[in-house]
């Protein structure tokens, strides 16, 4: 063998080895700087599943563990003066307090339908179960007593009533004889003063105005006794469109201070078996918002 041909060999064979090394050298460097299989895996997964992942662990250390001290947890609440004079509570991150007056809102949902949290499978994650649970609570008075930090009552801002557009509306109505002679939507409700015995104002249930669940709204129908005799009957309609509600089913109820102005639906019924027909009667209307706070007003009605 010539000596060129050794040496082109051993050149080779030392290439393969330093080549070796090399990639000896990059994968123990790669094993080194590389993070444990659980967090790489972490690094693939959104950050609720990183979440998830550390309970799991946490949960594995101290599954069903019950540890011998005291969980105190901080509760800090707000007493606010609502307008009617009762006294209401609120969690002090429900309520923003502006200069000269304050804004309370909070938002309660039950139902497995309104759960945000996502379900991990392979096993449930354990509770850390403490001896006690001490809720350290502190109340403040917000808008009343001494140490008050605001003087301010809230209250629903409700539009003043179109005294003029209300006689205008029932300055000409039906005089038919058991039925419904007119309706208002309006932040008041009704009553009549100085109409004939069997004319009434009902409103339209809540349920009805938000959805229509059990009842429905008032109407008026003419029934028989017992004895034949006929009578003018008014009454909500009942509606059973859901007779198995979901108990899964996302449901929310909402309160607010100041409170969010309530509309009501009110109808008006001549709810005797007399019609009244070319006759004009001279009545009151007191109309009153969902504090009580209202008014009367002097109707003049020319019954059709």
């Amino acid at each position: 063998m010539s000596k060129l041909r050794k040496k082109w060999i051993i050149g080779l064979g030392l290439g393969v080895i330093a080549l070796g090394l090399v990639v000896c050298s990059i994968a123990i460097w790669i094993k080194s700087s590389a993070l444990p299989d659980d967090i790489q895996v972490e690094r693939k997964l959104t950050v609720e599943d990183s979440i998830f992942l550390n309970l799991e662990k946490k949960a594995k250390q101290t599954s069903n563990k019950i540890i011998d001290s005291t969980f105190h947890i901080k509760v800090d609440l707000y007493r606010v003066l609502n307008y009617k004079g009762d006294t209401t509570i609120w969690r002090t991150s429900d309520c923003e307090i502006k200069k000269k007056t304050f804004e309370c809102y909070h938002q309660s949902c039950w139902g497995l339908g309104c759960s945000g949290f996502r379900t991990r499978i392979g096993g449930r994650i354990a509770k850390i179960h403490y001896k006690d649970t001490i809720y350290d609570t502190t109340h403040r008075n917000l808008n009343f007593g001494k140490n008050a930090l605001i003087k301010y009552i809230p209250v629903a801002k409700i539009p003043k009533i179109d005294r003029r557009q209300m006689k205008k509306r029932l300055s000409k109505l039906s005089g038919e004889a058991c039925s419904e002679i007119a309706n208002l939507k309006s932040n008041y409700t009704f009553e009549a003063i100085g109409l004939p015995e069997g004319f009434t104002w009902k409103v339209d249930s809540k349920e009805f105005n938000k959805g229509p669940y059990d009842t429905g709204p008032y109407e008026a129908y003419i029934k028989q006794d017992s004895s034949f005799r006929k009578k003018c009957v008014v009454s909500e309609v009942k509606w059973k469109m859901f007779k198995h509600p979901n108990a899964n089913f996302c449901r929310c109820s909402a309160i607010s201070l100041p409170e969010q102005k309530e509309t009501f639906y009110s109808r008006l019924f001549n709810g005797s078996l007399q019609a009244y027909k070319d006759t004009t009667i001279s009545w009151k209307l007191v109309y009153k918002d969902q504090y009580g706070r209202g008014d009367t007003l002097n109707i003049k009605t020319m019954f059709e």
